[in-house]
């Protein structure tokens, strides 16, 4: 009884012996067989219930109840009870039914092979997931135990008969035998089975695909075992990663990742791996693993078989009948065994592959993972050599230091010296060099043979950066202090400073940008050096400007400070300092006399132009022009005040002559008004409305005593609008009376005389004549006004 099932999950359990005579006849290993095989078919749910199972144990009580102790229920009992209900459900094909039935000729051996086939059913039909596979299959031993009745007697007899019988059973095609395993065939299983055999008959055949299979399952369960692996270096503890490498060439040392070099038996000799990690030397950093020959034949039989299994399933494809649905499931368990057993085999390969270290000491652990790990550690050091150089956990303190403006920010890690001496930062100075970009730099000292922590590196650009000796510029915008961060480093192009500053010239620099007005805080000098040298540019340019103003300065020397950058630049205009005072001072002053000047010559141009066609007026005329051509309106000598005197002269003499006509037209115009019959006939508020409307207006008071007096009179009515209002009046009076006329008398009408030329006495009689017969034709119509 204890050797029952043996292995499996069901097998013999210390506690059975508590419970066996209450089993009894059942015995406690078939009990729990029979309870996994009612999970397993029990489809409808019906079999499983409390009253089916103690039916099955009554009817099993009942048959067994006059037999002589010792005597237990053979586990296919069960199949005899559920035998109906599985056909009836379908789990049970009727194919299969028929075939077990007619097994039972009558004679022993008939009875016994019916039985083989019900129990080799049930236990093909138990689940074989990895999770709920309890172990038990369809071989000789395990039907063998799973159907003595008599313990005392037949255990040997009956194992006897039933090798026998099983063997004819897979010669009638009853039955197939998968390694050590039986299984019932159908028609269409047969076939399948067919199609699975000539699968694995040329798979055999064809070494090179078996061979890229077996090395991409050495590959993938080297790559699985290494998984969870954690490298951690350092107290900085940078975390590493391991890097498989299969093939004859040796691996890469040059990145941030230690290379495991996997070569297998099938390919290379123990000899060869163990030579040349032999021949690598102490300081290598590559890991060697030899993965043994080990059940090469077992192997090849469980790649070939999930091989042909799955090939066979996908050729097939959806099965559409019950037959061939149970012919997949078959196939799927036989790819699902093979499956298990080819990754059984594999990760047992892998464990027992050896570890070599460069120099060829070997490695000791209990599993792959432990041996490589060991080696790695050693590795750590070897890849990167100059670790130690970075080696701290407060780089970050430095960072946040170093973006403040501390200039000892590497204090942070104990390190006094200047900053340019400090290992990193002087590694970091000179891969710098005339020019690169953050992400080059961090991809350098991330791998051999610094493999730096990140923070390091860019706590060693912003300390550089914030000392001076380096010069960044992000997307074309040069950085100042405190602007420099790690999420720009990547895109941020940096530049060794060929020049430092000291803090006296950094004062300096200060001063001189506040000469003109640029407002510098301290440390930001490169900040100001480009508003500072545009002010210059300003400057310049109001220094001079269009004719008559002079050419504004040459700003050769600024465009060439303006070519360079940071520390450079600073430089520079440190050396022209008293150049670039000077110059400053000298634009300013001529930017300041530009601006007053430029006005009075707007003024003088503006009495020229008034005073073009007077008397005395030519010569400043021709005297502005020189100065226009030749430039000298910001000349020491003002040459304004001479020009503007005789224009000034000649306007207020032309303006107050002109005013004085025009009031005496407007004096003799309004005595001839004010004495019409009509005009006197109005009243005075009607009188006031015809003036209005006819622009009227009496004479204003003429002021002329300053120049600006003279300009705004004249900007207000210049010497042509005298004349043109002065030769309008007569005619504005005129409109008066007859305005004044047409109020008195409603119908009178205006009547123009007819404009011609007269030559002889003739045409005036003619035109005489015509004119009195058209004005009596318009008297008809009301009194008439000739004009």
């Amino acid at each position: 009884m204890d050797r029952q099932l043996a292995g499996s999950k069901i097998a013999v359990r210390t506690d059975d012996r508590k419970i066996i005579v209450d089993d009894y006849p059942l015995l406690p290993v078939r009990r729990r067989f029979w309870e996994q095989v009612l999970r397993a078919v029990d489809a409808p749910g019906t079999a499983s219930q409390l009253r089916t199972q103690l039916r099955i144990v009554y009817d099993a009580v009942r048959e067994t109840a006059n037999e002589p102790l010792g005597t237990v229920m053979p586990a296919d009992f069960i199949f005899d009870q559920l035998q109906a209900d599985l056909l009836r459900t379908g789990e049970l094909l009727r194919e299969l039914d028929e075939t077990i039935r007619k097994l039972d000729d009558g004679t022993d051996n008939g009875k016994l092979a019916k039985r083989l086939c019900g129990l080799i059913f049930l236990i093909r039909r138990l689940p074989r997931d990895p999770v709920v596979d309890i172990g038990v299959r369809a071989k000789t031993d395990t039907l063998a135990d799973l159907m003595v009745r008599d313990l005392v007697n037949d255990g040997a007899k009956l194992r006897a008969q039933i090798a026998p019988i099983l063997e004819k059973l897979v010669e009638r095609g009853i039955l197939i035998k998968i390694d050590e395993e039986y299984s019932l065939q159908t028609r269409e299983s047969s076939e399948w089975d067919r199609e699975f055999r000539n699968r694995q008959t040329r798979l055999n055949s064809d070494a090179p695909r078996i061979a890229g299979i077996r090395a991409e399952l050495i590959k993938n369960s080297c790559a699985e075992a290494l998984r969870n692996v954690k490298l951690l270096q350092g107290r900085s503890k940078v975390a590493r990663r391991l890097v498989l490498h299969f093939g004859a060439d040796a691996p890469d040392t040059k990145g941030h990742e230690i290379p495991v070099w996997v070569r297998d038996e099938w390919g290379e000799k123990e000899s060869t791996v163990v030579a040349d990690a032999r021949a690598a030397g102490n300081d290598n950093p590559i890991i060697y693993v030899f993965v043994k020959r080990r059940d090469a034949a077992d192997l090849q039989k469980a790649i070939v078989e999930r091989e042909a299994a799955e090939g066979t399933i996908e050729f097939k494809g959806v099965p559409s009948t019950d037959e061939a649905r149970d012919a997949r499931n078959a196939m799927a368990t036989r790819s699902q065994a093979a499956l298990q057993t080819r990754n059984m085999i594999i990760s047992s390969i892998i464990d027992e592959a050896k570890v070599f270290q460069g120099g060829g000491n070997e490695s000791y652990g209990l599993t792959f993972a432990d041996k490589v790990k060991t080696v790695a550690e050693y590795s750590l050091d070897r890849l990167f050599r100059k670790f130690s150089d970075a080696d701290d956990h407060r780089w970050n303190t430095v960072i946040n230091r170093a973006k403040a403006g501390a200039e000892d920010a590497l204090s942070a890690v104990d390190w006094s010296d200047a900053p340019e001496k400090h290992p990193v930062c002087s590694a970091v100075l000179h891969e710098i060099g005339s020019g690169c970009k953050g992400k080059d730099i961090r991809d350098t000292f991330e791998d051999a043979p610094f493999g730096w922590p990140r923070d390091a590196i860019d706590a060693a650009l912003i300390v550089l950066f914030t000392t001076g000796h380096a010069r960044a510029t992000h997307k074309g915008t040069v950085l100042q202090k405190g602007q420099l961060d790690q999420a720009k480093i990547s895109v941020t192009d940096f530049r060794v400073e060929t020049t430092t500053l000291s803090t006296r010239d950094r004062i300096k620099l200060r001063q001189l940008f506040q000469s003109v007005g640029i407002q510098c805080a301290s440390n930001q000098e490169a900040a100001a050096a480009g508003p500072y040298l545009a002010k210059l540019e300003e400057l310049a340019g109001n220094a001079g400007g269009n004719p008559p103003l002079p050419s504004s300065p040459s700003i050769a020397h600024l465009e060439s400070l303006r070519g360079l950058e940071g520390n450079e630049q600073l430089t520079a205009i440190l050396e022209k300092a008293s150049e670039l005072s000077a110059n400053a001072q000298q634009w300013q002053e001529l930017a300041d006399r530009a601006t007053d000047r430029m006005s009075d010559w707007d003024d003088v141009v503006f009495l020229a132009g008034h005073a073009a066609n007077l008397p005395g007026a030519q010569d400043s005329v021709a005297q502005m022009e020189a100065i226009t051509n030749e430039r000298r309106l910001l000349e020491e000598s003002n040459p304004i005040p001479g020009i503007r005197k005789p224009l000034t002269s000649a306007l207020r003499e032309a303006v107050t002559e002109a005013h004085k006509v025009f009031c005496s037209t407007y004096d003799q115009a309004m005595g001839e008004l004010e004495a019409n019959d009509a005009w006197q006939n109005i009243k005075k508020d009607q009188r006031e409305s015809i003036l209005k409307a006819e622009g009227i207006e009496p004479p204003a008071k003429l002021s002329l005593g300053s120049d600006t007096e003279l300009i705004n009179a004249l900007r207000q009515t210049s010497l042509e609008t005298w004349k043109i209002r002065t030769d309008a009046l007569p005619q504005q009076f005129a409109n008066a009376a007859m305005a004044a006329a047409k109020l008195l008398e409603p119908k009178v009408q205006t009547v123009k005389l007819r404009s011609t030329t007269l030559r002889t006495e003739d045409e005036i009689r003619s035109w005489a004549k015509e004119t009195e017969d058209d004005l009596v034709e318009k008297l008809k119509n009301g009194p008439v006004i000739v004009s």
